[in-house]
């Protein structure tokens, strides 16, 4: 292999080159490259608790977003940190139920996060996420989330929940999660990845500001979708009511 083509296979720098000259990263003075992470105000999630064992801004957006997708379908893969990720996922109907849902959340205690779905490739309109790692953990948490959704009094055996592998969108672009692979390919770029980047461990709590914000949004949105439990957390219509002609006829 020459030069050129041996540099290329091993230049993560290009794949970086929008994110470092918009300021997402810099090179620090060890030659490391870190992201400058900031808060996501403005997101439909209410964080429970993060899961300190998943870089998912690494995996997802860098070697998923920007390395992975980048090369032709059959080249494609998921990361490895992300193939030992496996999400009990609960699908509430109602603004109600993912209230309710938020509270069973904070009482688990465990790695999660709920709110509205905006995805466009999400048959669903609000979601609530648990984190674990390895199918046998997700199996475990099952148990309990399944319990836990029974016994409400807002939810019951009507809501959906299911074990799923990774995030939505790398199943859609990689296909059937049962099939995914590990090449060697893969590991010589998140090796050669890992003695690059320096991961931020800061936990960034969302502050209370941000939580009244996402809620609203929360609000608002059950409204726009016409999901009448949107007035258990209101005085009224968000908006007044038309005047109407109708009867006149």
């Amino acid at each position: 292999m020459g030069y050129f083509e041996d540099i290329k296979e091993r230049d993560l720098v290009t794949t970086l080159k929008r994110l470092l000259q918009t300021g997402g990263y810099f090179f620090r003075d060890d030659g490391k490259i870190m992201a400058q992470h900031r808060l996501a105000w403005d997101s439909p999630w209410h964080h429970v608790r993060h899961h300190p064992l998943l870089d998912c801004h690494t995996w997802h957006q860098i070697l998923f977003d920007g390395i992975s997708m980048k090369l032709p379908k059959e080249q494609r893969f998921v990361p490895s940190g992300c193939q030992q990720c496996y999400k009990v996922v609960v699908r509430p109907k109602t603004l109600r139920q993912l209230f309710a849902l938020l509270e069973v959340q904070k009482t688990l205690d465990r790695p999660s996060k709920c709110g509205i779905e905006t995805r466009e490739e999400v048959h669903a309109l609000y979601g609530g996420y648990f984190y674990n790692i390895g199918l046998d953990a997700a199996l475990d948490c099952y148990r309990t989330v399944r319990k836990a959704v029974d016994e409400h009094p807002l939810m019951g055996k009507d809501v959906g929940v299911i074990v799923k592998r990774s995030c939505t969108e790398m199943e859609h672009g990689v296909g059937p999660s049962d099939k995914w692979e590990i090449t060697p390919r893969q590991l010589e770029i998140e090796g050669l990845l890992d003695t690059m980047m320096v991961k931020d461990d800061v936990d960034r709590k969302q502050p209370e500001a941000v939580l009244r914000y996402i809620h609203r949004k929360w609000i608002e949105f059950a409204y726009f979708v016409n999901d009448e439990t949107y007035s258990d957390f209101t005085d009224g219509p968000l908006y007044p009511g038309y005047v109407t002609y109708h009867h006149l006829a």
